[in-house]
């Protein structure tokens, strides 16, 4: 509609994230096992690092929004909060706000709102007509008479009053909501059958099980957005999300450069300029791959010719070993991935089995990957290491082992270290 295109209104919702303090009363539920990949080092969730565990489990998670110890979503549905804010007006709000301390992300999600709307989001409603009567019955969710309210659409209402001495106004939000329907809310962490203990039991928006395209990735720096395009090519590969779901990544320093950015034509412009093209990593050519998949094997077979291992060298015990490649952007990664050579555990590793070779040395598994690893890492330039499961022939399995523990290597998310 031409009546859209105005510089106050967006096609996109925004969900961000913000740092929580778990020592502090705005804690959330968070679990202690977010998959190793995810590492908790510091008391304080940064921002970054809740939107790389939300993406990595391609879920937005549906919360109560605690305020003063009670929920501020109404109903028997936790929601996910959106802004209906332009790109400017976020940027300006968020830098706003955090110049007065207030606790705002600089981390985001933006997502059509058409596809938002599809899947069941909509606009809060900011007060009623009348007076909403609160039940008293209901602890711990808060229910509105339903003459009032009808129970289904309560997660939208949020408490408006300017017309007294107390004035409730969170009109600049521009909120929308998306509600879990699911059946397990996890409404209250004293209560242990409630608790969760992965993100994966958390409920949320899964955006891995719709059709949803062209969502974008707001954050703060131009290093962050490797970190990100690891994520989303790491999800792709283990063919969870289709290579159109996310269509470019933002950083905030970059956008802050521009003076013009409240012309929707100029954020078009923007998101065309931040692109992420994932076409380059799936056009490796036949023959090329073909060249770097032989090269692997003349490694392979070199290395178990020259049968370079003792007897302290077994395996201790029953399981698999594979090598791991953990830079998916390679050519090396590309051209066996094109082969079908590297599976894509749960935890987004990149695994070559070497146990289809005739002349492998039963016992010496893990050995040899060590061996094949530092070849590859020297004839590559990659990094390159061994992966061990015990006691499982899973590669999701624990215990595992491996000596690939570089904290700044996209592969990991590490909260921030804070003094």
């Amino acid at each position: 509609m031409l009546n859209n295109i105005r510089f106050d209104l967006s096609d996109y919702l925004i969900h961000f994230f913000r740092d929580v303090d778990q020592t502090s009363p705005e804690g959330i539920l968070f679990p202690e096992h977010a998959r190793f990949n995810n590492i908790v080092e510091s008391d304080v969730l940064d921002s970054l690092f809740l939107m790389r565990c939300a993406l990595r489990h391609q879920k937005i998670f549906a919360t109560w929004s605690y305020r003063n110890g009670r929920p501020t979503i109404y109903g028997r549905s936790p929601a996910v909060c959106f802004t209906d804010m332009p790109l400017a007006a976020f940027i300006q709000s968020s830098n706003e706000r955090l110049a007065r301390g207030e606790n705002v992300g600089r981390y985001a999600f933006m997502i059509p709102k058409s596809a938002m709307f599809g899947l069941g989001a909509r606009p809060v409603i900011y007060g009623l007509s009348q007076d909403a009567r609160e039940r008293q019955d209901t602890a711990p969710f808060r229910i509105i008479e339903t003459d009032h309210l009808a129970l289904a659409e309560q997660y939208r209402y949020v408490a408006y009053s300017i017309a007294d001495d107390r004035t409730i106004d969170w009109t600049h939000e521009r909120e929308w909501r998306w509600p879990y329907r699911g059946n397990q809310s996890h409404f209250d962490p004293e209560n242990h059958d409630f608790l969760v203990e992965t993100l994966e039991e958390i409920p949320g928006l899964n955006f891995g099980n719709t059709t949803i395209s062209g969502m974008g990735v707001l954050v703060q720096d131009y290093e962050d957005v490797p970190r990100i395009v690891h994520d989303i090519l790491t999800m792709v590969d283990a063919e969870i999300i289709h290579r159109s779901m996310f269509r470019f990544v933002i950083p905030l320093c970059a956008v802050e450069q521009h003076a013009d950015i409240q012309d929707p034509n100029r954020v078009s412009d923007l998101i065309n300029e931040h692109s992420i093209d994932l076409a380059p990593y799936f056009s490796i050519s036949e023959w090329r791959a073909n060249e770097i998949n032989a090269g692997v094997d003349t490694i392979i077979e070199t290395i178990f010719a020259s049968a370079g291992h003792l007897e302290a060298n077994g395996d201790d015990g029953f399981g698999k070993s594979w090598v791991w490649i953990p830079d998916n952007g390679s050519e090396l990664v590309r051209a066996m991935l094109a082969s079908d050579r590297v599976i894509v555990s749960t935890e987004g590793r990149y695994l070559l089995d070497i146990a289809d070779f005739d002349s492998f040395p039963e016992g010496f598994e893990e050995h040899y990957c060590k061996r094949v690893a530092q070849a590859l890492a020297i004839e590559f330039r990659v990094n390159a290491t061994y992966f061990t499961v015990r006691g499982s022939l899973s590669c999701d399995g624990i215990p595992f082992y491996t000596n690939f523990h570089d904290d700044d290597h996209p592969f990991y998310n590490s909260t921030k270290l804070y003094e």
